[in-house]
């Protein structure tokens, strides 16, 4: 049978915790011959390689690698070329699925056959598979308390110079409970987490590659990632707003399809990486207020705030009555953009910040509320490029 779902993992350096989200693909109740797993290696060098070839799969597992790391968007496109599905499955290395996954998937996929699904945010909880020596002060607190309450904290955890298991394979393979031991509620905020089910506005932004499943040939016409996303932060955003332009519609899994294994959140890397958003001003210009925004409202630090100011951008732009001040809001934000991308500081910029000022002053809506807002907010950005 024609495999239908190929699950891409990309990695670097995270062999213990791959070795867990393997072994969750393992208590899969959809069938195994339908789905491949492929692991993209992005230069590892802890010994992923010899993990990967040495386990022992019931499904299809192929181990693929980057000689020397290349980053987050052509690893991922390593893998994609070697896909067989109709659709693919995006899953980080530390994302460790539930044993429905793929079915939940699939049955979502026959309601909405043509759409990007996306894992978040209802499963964004994390749990605690390793006791890690590079944890934070706040993490270790976070981990000793979680691992107390389940009866599954050693103090000898405190003490380790390695990366300590808590939950093994076996307790995965043969669901033994462990894992539900050990899991923290996300600490993201409900009204963001409703924020980003929501897709009224730039429903693309629910492109998050911890777990997300896109039809193949969509992601063949937009050309994959954009390899020119190297560091951490925007290229699955990237990647979303150009499927957003293809009128792909996208939904979230409304239940819990896995969990994110915790790990020092210094891996990350900085979400809104400034240099990733250079390249998407200068791939897409200045025309859409959706990416305008991102200059003055990282979405990162405030979702909420991001997604109602372009709500209210675009009841603004519909009413007659408030259309004028919508205009200067969706220009004050071109401006913005402008100023973050070329950083060239000129006093046409500030006299351009005064001018829209001076209309917005006396009215009294919502729009021209966060109108002067987003001016308080861009002269700011000016102010800060100066110290910088």
């Amino acid at each position: 049978m024609a495999i239908r779902y190929s699950v891409i993992i990309p990695t670097y350096n995270r062999a213990q915790q791959l070795l867990l989200t393997l072994t969750s693909f393992e208590t899969q109740t959809y069938p195994k011959q339908l789905f491949e797993v492929i692991v993209a290696d992005d230069g590892s060098t802890d010994g992923t390689k010899e993990m990967v070839e040495g386990f022992k799969a019931s499904y299809p597992l192929t181990y693929v690698s980057h000689p020397e790391q290349r980053g987050r968007s052509a690893v991922r496109n390593l893998g994609m070329r070697r896909a067989k599905g109709m659709y693919i499955i995006f899953c980080d290395a530390d994302f460790l699925v539930l044993p429905h996954f793929i079915k939940t998937v699939s049955r979502y996929h026959r309601k909405y056959p043509k759409s990007v699904l996306s894992g978040v945010p209802h499963s964004w909880d994390d749990a605690f598979t390793h006791y890690h020596p590079d944890f934070s002060v706040e993490e270790k607190e976070h981990c000793r308390s979680i691992l107390t309450q389940s009866g599954l904290w050693n103090p000898g955890f405190e003490t380790a110079n390695e990366i300590t298991p808590i939950i093994t394979p076996e307790d995965v393979l043969h669901q033994t409970g462990a894992l539900s031991k050990v899991v923290s509620p996300t600490r993201v905020p409900p009204s963001t987490q409703k924020q980003f089910a929501s897709t009224d506005v730039a429903p693309w932004m629910l492109l998050v590659t911890r777990c997300v499943v896109i039809r193949r040939s969509h992601l063949i016409r937009v050309g994959g990632f954009n390899e020119r996303f190297v560091l951490y932060g925007l290229e699955d955003w990237d990647l979303g707003y150009r499927l957003h332009r293809l009128k792909i519609p996208f939904y979230c899994i409304k239940e819990v399809v896995g969990y994110h294994q915790e790990h020092p959140t210094h891996l990350r890397g900085n979400v809104l990486n400034m240099e990733n958003l250079r390249i998407m001003y200068e791939t897409y210009g200045f025309h859409d207020s959706s990416l305008n925004l991102f200059a003055l409202i990282p979405p990162s630090e405030d979702f909420e705030t991001y997604k109602n100011t372009l709500r209210v951008l675009r009841r603004g732009l519909r009413s007659r009555l408030t259309r004028s001040s919508a205009m200067l809001l969706r220009r004050t934000l071109r401006m913005a953009a402008k100023q973050f991308y070329y950083h060239n500081n000129t006093p046409a910029y500030q006299q351009s910040l005064q001018v829209i000022k001076k209309k917005a002053e006396h009215r009294k809506s919502r729009v021209a509320q966060v109108l002067r807002e987003m001016l308080v907010k861009s002269e700011r950005l000016e102010s800060n490029q100066n110290i910088s």
